[in-house]
């Protein structure tokens, strides 16, 4: 990476210069060469109308003040900063405007960009064409203005957008060059505006690149601007997420999922990319093959095909220990592969030099492995990164003789999508440079193995922004090479009659899909085997 010259506002006042948590974290995905130099405004006032909306203020007092967004000093980045600024800004109504002064001493420094984590709205003036780039949690085509995830929560929208902008004198309305979404947490607004700061960090790196470059993503900027609410619609809110936490204690009590898992024929791989992107229905429930359920599981789920149509690889749930385990599925019945000691999942599969190997989820209790399974269930290495990894639902495609590794850092959780790649399964996997690909609850957590059509290639990943595993979202790769990555999305799945699926997996001849699906059940065992299993997980 070229050493990059950035300019970062940020405010000062008696415990010096001073940042949110998660804008710490932004500063430190920053290459070791990119030179700092520090602007500190020692007069920025956010006006408080504490008696104009006492409600807001008082739910803001237990909700959105979180350990992301305390204010901490810089530390160790403070060696990082070659020249520090201190001033006192200008002021033109509720916006601040830099002094001439800071601007010259901006030019003479010769900035590649200048990050935003300080001050209120900024005058950007016509002299500096350098981009200024600010975060704004909220999709811009829907929610411009403030407070991030409460009109969201209060318009029950199932996604809390948030994007890296360079600014202009129209307030979050400039050009986008970073976009992520993350999940509206529907009982928490807390819990909301954490899953949305967590991921607020892994922006800046993509939003530099392309202001640098003077490229921007496609984005309107022409959604409503809101203001900080009213006491009537901040006490609409409270009941609403009272109502939506007393749900979930109820539905965590007595509700739970009887997943299943079915094949249907098809007559190509065409007719499984449009199955997968909404373009065709599945054959009637009567062509169906849908397996017994392996004695004493409550359920299975997580479909691959093994050497043929007739040979599924499932993960299989035993009903009291919440710790799934491999099964082999066959027509005649089934048999435990796996014998880990803790919980697998997604057995995912990746062939090389004639052999076939399992490469489940494992990361609840270790790195990810490789396994040999066609006589027995055989350890036969983890996977080779630049440090220990526990990946959720990894999925390898070859391609142009190199293996991509798709899958999520369970550090990060199921909203973001990262890449790898190596010359092979037992070779070292380097991350990809536009990774993560995919920051979002719709379609970031993969969904199955990829489609093949001609010389195309299909991701499909799990739209978990509503209920999980309630359908998957297809994207076509338009760009996949060592240095590139691009995709677009092209349909959607969706039962209408059950929920699901959340796998789908087509045959090696291509005469065949097979995908999960749940339905819910109400049972009072349902709280009880939440809690065996939670106690039993340790």
């Amino acid at each position: 990476m070229a050493k990059r010259k950035l300019i970062v506002i940020v405010d000062t006042g008696p415990l010096g210069d001073r940042i949110a948590e998660w804008q710490r974290c932004a500063l430190e995905t920053l290459g070791p060469d990119d030179d700092l130099v520090m602007l500190a405004c020692t007069n920025t006032a956010l006006p408080r109308r504490a008696l104009r909306y006492p409600l807001y203020y008082a739910l803001n007092l237990f909700t959105v003040r979180n350990a992301l967004t305390r204010s901490v000093a810089l530390g160790q980045l403070a060696a990082k900063v070659s020249d520090r600024i201190e001033f006192a800004s200008g002021y033109d109504g509720a916006w601040q405007a830099l002094p001439e002064t800071v601007l010259a001493r901006i030019a003479a420094h010769r900035p590649d960009a200048i990050i935003k984590l300080g001050m209120g709205l900024l005058r950007v003036p016509d002299e500096l064409k350098v981009p200024i780039l600010s975060w704004h949690h909220g999709d811009p085509e829907h929610f411009r203005g403030r407070p991030a995830g409460f009109w969201e929560l209060l318009a029950d929208s199932p996604v809390l957008g948030q994007m890296v902008q360079v600014i202009g004198n129209r307030l979050d309305a400039g050009q986008v060059v970073a976009f992520a979404e993350t999940r509206v947490i529907r009982h928490s607004w807390k819990a909301t505006l954490v899953e949305a700061f967590r991921h607020s960090h892994l922006l800046l790196a993509p939003a530099l690149e392309n202001a640098i470059a003077g490229r921007s993503l496609t984005k309107a900027t022409t959604g409503r601007n809101y203001r900080l609410p009213g006491n009537l619609q901040v006490a609409r809110l409270v009941v609403q997420l009272g109502a939506a936490k007393l749900g979930r204690i109820a539905s965590g009590a007595l509700r739970e999922k009887r997943w299943r898992v079915s094949r249907a024929p098809v007559s190509s791989s065409g007719a499984a990319v449009a199955l997968a992107t909404g373009q065709q229905t599945l054959p009637e429930q009567a062509e169906w093959w849908t397996p017994n359920l392996p004695p004493g599981c409550s359920f299975i789920a997580d479909p691959f095909f093994g050497s043929g149509q007739d040979e599924l690889l499932v993960e299989a749930m035993p009903r009291w220990s919440g710790k799934g385990r491999i099964d082999l599925v066959t027509p005649t019945g089934s048999r435990q592969l796996s014998t880990g000691p803790g919980h697998h999942s997604y057995p995912g599969l990746v062939a090389q030099n004639g052999k076939t190997y399992c490469v489940p989820e494992i990361a609840q209790w270790s790195a990810s492995a490789a396994f040999r399974w066609q006589v027995d269930w055989l350890r036969e290495t983890e996977l080779k990164f630049g440090g220990a990894h526990r990946l959720t639902d990894p999925t390898f495609v070859w391609h142009c003789q190199r293996l991509y590794l798709f899958a999520n850092d369970a550090r990060f959780g199921s909203g973001v999508l990262r890449l790898w790649s190596a010359a092979g399964l037992f070779d070292r996997f380097t991350e990809h440079p536009s990774s993560p690909i995919r920051i979002s609850p719709r379609g970031a957590r993969m969904g199955g193995n990829l489609l093949h059509e001609g010389d195309r290639l299909i991701r499909l990943g799990q739209d978990c922004s509503r209920d999980y595993g309630d359908g998957l979202v297809a994207f076509e790769i338009e760009q996949l090479s060592p240095s590139t990555y691009r995709e677009r999305k092209i349909g959607t799945m969706q039962f209408s009659d059950r929920k699901g699926p959340h796998t789908f997996n087509f045959a090696p001849d291509g005469t065949a899909v097979v995908f999960d699906w749940y339905r819910e059940a109400i049972t009072p065992m349902a709280g009880i085997r939440r809690l065996m299993a939670r106690v039993r997980r340790g």
